[in-house]
């Protein structure tokens, strides 16, 4: 079992219906208080306001609608819904997808993300000394998943890479930047030169643009240990991000990139014909997604897709490299990972 924290209002999380032991933030002392120790009861003072760290978190089952037991899903709802607020004033304009297309995805990445967050904050910390985790994202898209990764944890940082071109972009940039305030920030052009440009180190990486390198470049900016995730695909064939030939990750796996790697299937829906990836025609999806963990090889100099060329590493292993566990996941959602040797 993983811990992960769950960010909202405490009176509305049914503790005793999930039986969960819990590490609360305080928001009056600013500090996180002592753990329930397996076997012992320690009474919980209900405050109205706290992020609680699970320490005892069960993996994510096989049900969507848990995400409320990890973050504040109004908080996430209602920013989701400034978004579409903002996104319909502008018909015609090419509408991107959304985290919320994949919500076995979202679920998961929030599950992964707050499992890191957790393993690094020390117990009794106050909430201004705690290291902030900063999530790498290319594609900011409509602001969705910057969403949801604010919403997984009170220290997350979320840095989007893109061209900002789209007439709602920046309207809804600003607009999520009122309710997360600075922790989200933009570094705006082509994410194939600006994640390359990047002087920070990412914690987790989401890779959801249409460069051909983004993922390969987050991953070069990232620490071994750090987890990468990207887009889904209507297969893990394609050409671009995943297994196909030259594509990205099994040009990261085949020189010692990535490992670690568990791909997963979301349940097919109906895509409106309003958004941009759906061509103009409402159609049912049914995309893809994996998970890999960066050994800590490649990072300071980028790989070469389209040669599958291997570059020296320069830069040292920051972190010791933890594997997957075999409950870590939902075992009906696990799809068997491409072979790319016959591609």
């Amino acid at each position: 079992m993983a811990p992960g924290f769950y960010v909202g209002h405490s009176e509305q999380f049914e503790l005793r219906k999930y039986n969960l032991p819990l590490l609360d933030y305080d928001w009056n002392i600013q500090q996180f208080v002592a753990p329930t120790l397996p076997g012992r009861f320690v009474p919980k003072k209900q405050i109205k306001y706290d992020v609680a760290l699970n320490r005892n978190v069960p993996s994510p089952v096989c049900n969507t609608s848990f995400l409320d037991h990890y973050i504040d899903t109004g908080m996430l709802e209602e920013s989701w819904q400034l978004i579409n607020n903002i996104t319909t004033i502008y018909p015609g304009s090419d509408v991107s997808g959304g985290i919320f297309l994949y919500p076995r995805q979202a679920m998961l990445l929030v599950y992964l993300v707050q499992r890191e967050v957790a393993s690094k904050v020390p117990i009794g910390s106050r909430l201004e000394t705690v290291k902030p985790f900063r999530v790498c994202e290319t594609g900011f898209g409509s602001g969705h998943s910057a969403a949801l990764f604010l919403s997984s944890a009170p220290n997350i940082e979320l840095v989007s890479f893109d061209k900002f071109d789209r007439p709602y972009q920046s309207a809804t940039f600003s607009a999520l930047r009122s309710v997360y305030g600075k922790r989200l920030t933009r570094v705006v052009g082509d994410s194939c030169n600006t994640v390359k440009q990047y002087k920070k180190t990412c914690d987790f990486l989401h890779g959801s643009s249409l460069c051909k390198t983004d993922n390969i470049d987050l991953i070069a900016k990232s620490p071994a240990g750090a987890t990468l995730t990207s887009t889904a695909m209507s297969s893990l064939t394609d050409k671009s991000v995943y297994f196909g030939k030259g594509a990205q990750w099994a040009t990261m796996q085949k020189n010692g990139c990535i490992e670690d790697i568990v791909c997963f299937g979301e349940e097919k829906r109906k895509l409106s014909a309003d958004l941009y990836l759906a061509n103009g025609r409402e159609q049912t999806i049914s995309h893809q997604f994996c998970f890999a963990r960066n050994t800590g090889n490649c990072g300071s100099e980028r790989i070469v897709a389209s040669k599958g060329q291997k570059v020296a590493s320069k830069v040292q292993r920051q972190s010791k490299r933890r594997q997957w566990r075999t409950d870590d996941f939902c075992n009906s959602w696990m799809l068997k990972t491409p072979n790319i040797e016959a591609n």
